[in-house]
């Protein structure tokens, strides 16, 4: 009787199975990097406007950088709240009629009632997302809250008329500038 070598069968077991994969993962060609992850955080901010005494508003801003179009999205924070410990970001711009083409962001804003959240903490979000050929992606990352950049376009205006213009007309220019600037701010 003829006995093959161990290192014959292990290098025919990895050969088929090589040849396996490569036909199964050749009906829908991602990318390694793409294959478990087709969705970017692209920030997660918090608190933004409007501010409301109910809870904190955070925004969740998340990005296609599969090769597909995504039909279906939806992000769990886990963040304690009077409702519970975990909160449901829909993304309800994005459905099969209207999908998250490739390079393309969308964003989603919820008040967390009741709820708090730290920025030295990190909170894991699940992103749930559904692309156009039928693949679904479920992962968590572990994602910090960060605090919105602040808007400073009143005060660069209010520094441009203080340099080119007298001192006297520069005050009268800037106070319209500050009611402005104080009723459109994050403040």
């Amino acid at each position: 009787m003829f006995k093959r070598p161990a290192c014959v069968i292990v290098t025919s077991i990895l050969l088929t199975a090589t040849l396996l994969t490569v036909t199964v993962s050749g009906c829908h060609p991602v990318s390694a990097s793409q294959a478990w992850e087709p969705i970017e955080i692209v920030s997660v901010l918090g608190p933004v406007p409007p501010f409301t005494p109910g809870g904190p508003n955070v925004e969740i801003t998340l990005k296609n950088v599969s090769v597909e179009p995504v039909i279906s999205l939806t992000a769990t924070l886990e963040v304690d709240t009077a409702f519970g410990t975990s909160v449901d970001f829909t993304f309800d711009d994005v459905s099969p009629l209207n999908p998250l083409q490739p390079t393309r962001s969308t964003s989603d804003r919820l008040c967390l009632i009741g709820g708090g959240f730290s920025s030295d903490v990190s909170y894991p979000l699940t992103i749930n997302a559904t692309l156009r050929n039928g693949a679904r992606f479920v992962y968590t990352n572990l994602v910090h809250i960060a605090e919105p950049p602040l808007n400073i376009w009143g005060l660069a205006l209010a520094g441009v008329i203080c340099a080119l213009f007298q001192p006297h007309v520069a005050v009268l220019a800037i106070l319209p500038i500050i009611f402005v600037y104080l009723s459109k701010s994050d403040l």
